[in-house]
């Protein structure tokens, strides 16, 4: 069973269609009509060089792993590796990062492929939660494919603490994540000496969070790459609002109680919180359980989950409401210390969204754009899906406008 905290996004498939002349009487019998099987525009996958391992700090190689009898990926005539990659905490400590590598066939343009790197969105905060380690990568691979069609190179971090041993993860570090997605495409060029320096950012959720990070950092911890700008969908920008919604008892059944025990136990380590004052009843006794990304009997999670009750997720007092609020909204976005040469980004949000607090997000925004961040805003009003048709065009058409050099055209236009 895959838990997620929102649809998945949906692939963009181009068909080209050859036009058919047509005569008022009809061809003989003997006609030879020419066939109308599609083949492939590339005779295969790229031939990948053997992985430039030098170590010489973040986004270096540790380890590639061919990825072969994919069936998105071959579909795409991409070759494809897994890795494991040198990246940096948020408190500045070394660490190594697993995830995935695609690369697309063909010639690539002048200076190389660009990169994406993809944020995925939250999978879990246990090892074994690594889109790396599951069957098809959690259905990345295909959404992986929506970007080679169009001609990038894209990695797929699982971002620190998933797929390794070491440093827990945490689904509302930024810094962290933010490195990661900087490491992820540093590591491409390692893969493949066809890939450019110039790179983007896309994410969902968490990897929204990621991706608007990303970028934020660009101009110092992103030395040696030109990041052209970042799509952040339905970011975990700024989750301060989930501590009121626990206090009140109007946290969403489902997925944003699970969000929120995920959030929890993200700040389990942190010095001084105790996670006990805020969890009790059931929530407390089926809490591995819940939080499991692969449970061992999947129905039950799933009931266990529906049958929380608010007083299991309430705050024992009003201290320890202010505490958590106050916690998450210094984890929050924008950083109050922006580095110069940061890249613009896309926020993407449905106001209707029941699972990532919109008032999170418009805060985030606000906050950006008082403090000069070049930013740009698509607020879908009442919509309640993160990702569809229309996000996925907009983000490729504003992700292409920033490679090709165009200037944002309406940075923070309309927020208050």
């Amino acid at each position: 069973m895959r838990w997620r905290t929102s649809a998945a996004l949906a692939t963009v498939v181009a068909a080209l269609l050859s036009g058919c002349g047509h005569s008022d009487t009809s061809p003989p019998t003997t006609y030879d009509r020419p066939s109308r099987e599609l083949t492939p525009q590339f005779a295969g996958a790229p031939a990948l060089p053997p992985p430039d391992l030098t170590d010489d700090g973040p986004g270096s190689l540790v380890r590639v792993e061919p990825v072969v009898d994919n069936a998105s990926f071959d579909s795409a005539n991409a070759a494809a590796v897994k890795v494991v990659f040198r990246s940096t905490s948020g408190a500045g400590t070394p660490t190594q990062v697993t995830g995935v590598v695609a690369v697309p066939p063909g010639t690539p343009p002048p200076g190389g492929w660009p990169v994406v790197s993809f944020g995925h969105e939250m999978t879990g905060v246990m090892n074994k939660c690594a889109p790396s380690r599951a069957p098809d990568f959690w259905g990345y691979a295909a959404q992986m494919v929506t970007f080679l069609s169009r001609g990038f190179a894209v990695a797929l971090p699982d971002f620190q603490g998933l797929g390794l041993e070491g440093p827990g993860h945490s689904v509302i570090d930024a810094a962290t994540l933010g490195n990661n997605m900087i490491d992820a495409a540093r590591a491409v060029r390692r893969v493949s000496p066809e890939v450019s320096s110039r790179w983007a950012a896309f994410g969902v959720g968490e990897g929204g969070l990621a991706a608007w990070a990303a970028a934020e950092r660009a101009g110092g911890y992103g030395n040696g790459m030109e990041m052209v700008g970042a799509v952040a969908v339905s970011p975990y920008a700024d989750l301060s609002p989930l501590a009121d919604a626990a206090a009140a008892g109007t946290l969403t059944k489902g997925e944003q109680v699970r969000l929120y025990m995920m959030v929890l136990q993200s700040l389990a380590a942190s010095p001084g919180f105790q996670l006990d004052a805020y969890r009790g009843g059931l929530a407390r006794q089926r809490w591995n359980e819940i939080l499991d990304c692969a449970p061992g009997n999947p129905t039950e999670a799933v009931r266990a989950l529906d049958r929380i009750a608010p007083d299991d997720l309430r705050p024992r007092d009003l201290a320890a409401t202010d505490d958590l609020r106050r916690r998450l909204s210094e984890a929050a976005l924008p950083s109050p210390l922006p580095t110069p040469g940061s890249a613009p980004v896309l926020v993407i949000w449905g106001t209707g969204d029941t699972v990532v607090p919109g008032t999170g997000i418009d805060n985030a925004v606000v906050a950006a754009c008082k403090q000069g961040d070049a930013v740009e805003v698509m607020r879908r009003i009442g919509d309640t899906k993160p990702v569809n048709d229309q996000v996925i065009n907009s983000a490729l058409s504003w992700l292409m406008g920033r490679f090709d050099g165009q200037q944002l055209a309406d940075s923070c236009q309309g927020v208050t």
